[in-house]
């Protein structure tokens, strides 16, 4: 199985980049990030965790995660 995290950027209020590092432990994947500080409170930041399996054929799953920057 292999999971990635993404920006979905055409959703997103903030009008620019997130810089994701992701990193595994255990059996676990996890992403993390700074909110920019150009980022004004109330904007939104769309963040996609794509996955998918080993099967035949390979089935892809996605979930999002809305972050909302607060002051």
């Amino acid at each position: 199985m292999t999971s990635i995290w993404w920006q979905y950027g055409d959703a997103d209020t903030y009008p620019g980049n997130v810089a994701l590092t992701e990193t595994s432990q255990a059996r676990h994947r996890i992403a993390k990030f700074r909110v920019p500080q150009d980022a004004v409170p109330g904007q939104t930041i769309h963040l996609i965790l794509q996955t998918t399996d080993n099967g035949s054929p390979a089935l892809t799953s996605y979930q999002r995660v809305v972050l909302t920057v607060k002051g």
